[in-house]
């Protein structure tokens, strides 16, 4: 009897002091929460009471742990001054000013574990599941899909609010056809939910938003244009998600789009709030070239990656990433590398690095095994260099190669044998000649130009370098002027008049006052002598730039050079031919000086190169002899 009573005392005090006892990934987050356990444990008592909730539950779970790495970046002020002062910035060289009055110096970050409530999770899971069970389109959508694709709570670091809430009143009419509607599909729901969405102006300057302000400001870059997408679709239970390339090969970004899941499972490409599905976005354009695409997801990936280890920044949220290159048609090519550059100490990782403006983006990483790695689906008509990543550095691991459009690999070398080449440019041309077409020179006797005669006039796109217009038997004028045609700011880098002696004509410069922006680039840097400099007038019609010779003269020719970016062969410019070694880029050899508009020299017949103009200090851009 006495052994029973103790017992049941036993037994009483384990059940009033002992907690539920959860998994162990759940109880390790939980002990992370610190002061907010309570909360996140309230939100799995309240479903592991219902066996009916069993999915809820799960749903729960799923959040909470992967939830660790999730937090908000916010500036401790109200948005309305947030919003006004981010836009007063774009457009004020006061930038650092507006920051500090508006106290946005520095944004405050707030970590969901340890802030987020019991009632902002159970509201978004139960609003989540009603419109997974109510849209017609979702009979297709499994629970695992729907975690990832509709569930989250979050898509970046924006703060926090009840955005489902928000969305479904605002698309409440939407929701209503859509629930009539048990034929539509989650495409065609997708379609016309974008088309309605804000036009957006693009501006880099913008942080992560939450729903509400992106509806309010309708700015931001491309990333905050497919989030609003995220939060109006999911809310609406349309599956979408966010797809990414960290580094376009040819532009200076990467770029963020969306893809909505069809009833087959496939992902159809998107973007948010612009272009909707099956039509043609920089996402899925051929033409730009993206060496990966991931997607970005609610739950921690598959990843070698160490806790503690270094990687580059363009690939920190790589955890979450799930490579999804092998689903868009240009990215289906593997490359096996050979590793020929062992590092001094071992390294875990190596990375494959798509290279713009002297500066390599690394875009993909593989466990290092040995002697070679596997690159799996990889975008063609790009020049990948296989690096290691070592205190901050990219280090060489192995040569550079190329894959053309047929899907064959090039390896490039410095020490293949020697080919004569002749250069013409030291890159594609990036100039603005098409602005300098219809444009007029004239000559005149008046200052104002009242008695002005067309001396020539532009009739066809000219060249990026030089153009010569040889005149007969004009007549003599004190003013000469170019005069630029309707929306061609005055974009012209030379202009030299010659008389009929061939000497070069000077005179005291005279033309339209002002420049775009308030720059620099005013109507005198058409005769300043360097063809990098240019003329860019604050308005696209009507400017003008010219020389006054203080007496008349006769004219024989003109010379000009369109605004460019000094990608020609220059006469009288100094340049080298630079490789890409084990050691990074050398240069071949001595310094060229062009006789004409074109050099000549020998260089390795299979190495990767560029052309410098050291006249200029101008850096031609990577390229490989076919």
């Amino acid at each position: 009897m006495k052994l029973s009573y103790l017992l049941s005392i036993f037994l009483i005090f384990i059940s009033c002091n002992s907690r539920p006892r959860w998994s162990a990934e759940i109880e390790k987050v939980l002990r992370m929460a610190g002061d907010n356990r309570k909360e996140l444990e309230t939100v799995l008592q309240h479903y592991k009471e219902n066996p009916a909730d069993s999915l809820k539950f799960r749903a729960a779970e799923f959040l909470i742990v992967n939830m660790p790495d999730k937090y908000s970046t916010y500036y401790d002020a109200p948005w309305n001054d947030v919003a006004a002062a981010l836009i007063r910035k774009t457009s004020s060289k006061n930038g650092q000013g507006i920051a500090e009055a508006y106290r946005l110096e520095t944004p405050v970050i707030k970590e969901d574990i340890k802030s987020i409530t019991a009632e902002y999770l159970i509201t978004n899971i139960e609003l989540a599941f009603k419109v997974w069970q109510e849209m017609p389109w979702n009979r297709h959508v499994s629970f695992e899909v729907f975690c990832e694709d509709i569930l989250p709570y979050r898509v970046g670091t924006e703060p926090l609010e009840n955005w489902r809430k928000k969305a479904l009143a605002s698309f409440d009419d939407f929701y209503k056809s859509f629930m009539e509607n048990q034929s539509i599909t989650s495409v065609e729901a997708c379609s016309k939910i974008n088309e309605v969405l804000p036009r957006f102006k693009m501006d880099w300057d913008f942080p992560p938003m939450s729903f509400s302000q992106l509806m309010a400001s309708a700015r931001g870059p491309c990333e905050n244009m497919a989030v609003l997408a995220i939060f109006s679709m999911r809310a609406l239970g349309i599956p979408v998600t966010l797809e990414i390339t960290p580094k376009w090969a040819s532009h200076s970004t990467g770029h963020s789009w969306n893809a909505v899941r069809d009833s087959i499972g496939n992902y159809i490409s998107f973007m948010g709030v612009d272009v909707n599905p099956y039509s043609r976005h920089q996402g899925n354009d051929p033409d730009m070239k993206k060496g990966k695409v991931y997607r970005k997801m609610f739950a921690a990936q598959p990843c070698t990656v160490s806790e503690n280890e270094e990687i580059p920044a363009i690939l920190a949220d790589i955890k979450n990433m799930k490579d999804v290159s092998a689903e868009y048609e240009d990215c289906r090519d593997t490359a096996k590398i050979q590793l020929k550059y062992p590092p001094e100490k071992p390294v875990e990782h190596v990375y494959l690095a798509v290279e713009y403006s002297e500066k390599l983006y690394p875009v993909a990483l593989i466990e290092n095994t040995g002697s070679s790695v596997e690159f799996a689906s990889i975008g063609r008509e790009i020049v990948y260099f296989p690096v290691y990543y070592i205190n901050g550095t990219d280090i060489t691991a192995g040569d550079p190669f190329w894959i053309d459009r047929s899907g064959k690999m090039s390896v490039f070398s410095s020490d293949s044998p020697d080919t004569l080449l002749t250069f013409t440019e030291i890159a594609s041309i990036d100039s603005r000649s098409e602005r300098m077409l219809h444009g007029i020179f004239e000559g005149a006797n008046e200052p104002d130009f009242s008695d002005a005669k067309i001396l020539n006039k532009i009739n066809h796109i000219p060249e990026a370098n030089y153009n010569e217009v040889i005149l007969k038997n004009s007549e003599k004028y004190r003013y000469v002027r170019y005069k630029s045609p309707p929306d061609g700011f005055c974009n012209v880098a030379e202009i030299e008049f010659y008389g009929t002696d061939g000497d070069k004509l000077v005179g005291t410069n005279i033309g339209t006052s002002g420049s775009w922006e308030n720059s620099q680039k005013t109507c005198d840097k058409a005769f300043d002598g360097d063809i990098i400099t240019f003329y860019d007038a604050a308005e696209g019609d009507g400017a003008w730039t010219g020389l006054d010779f203080q007496e008349s003269k006769q004219i024989g020719k003109i010379r000009y050079v369109p605004r460019n970016n000094g990608n020609s062969i220059y006469e009288g410019h100094h340049y080298q031919v630079f490789c890409q070694t084990a050691t990074g880029w050398k240069a071949l050899s001595e310094e060229y000086i062009a006789t004409g508009s074109s050099i000549q020299c020998k260089v390795p017949s299979r190495a990767l190169m560029y052309l410098y103009n050291s006249t200029v200090k101008q850096r031609g851009k990577t390229f490989f002899i076919e």
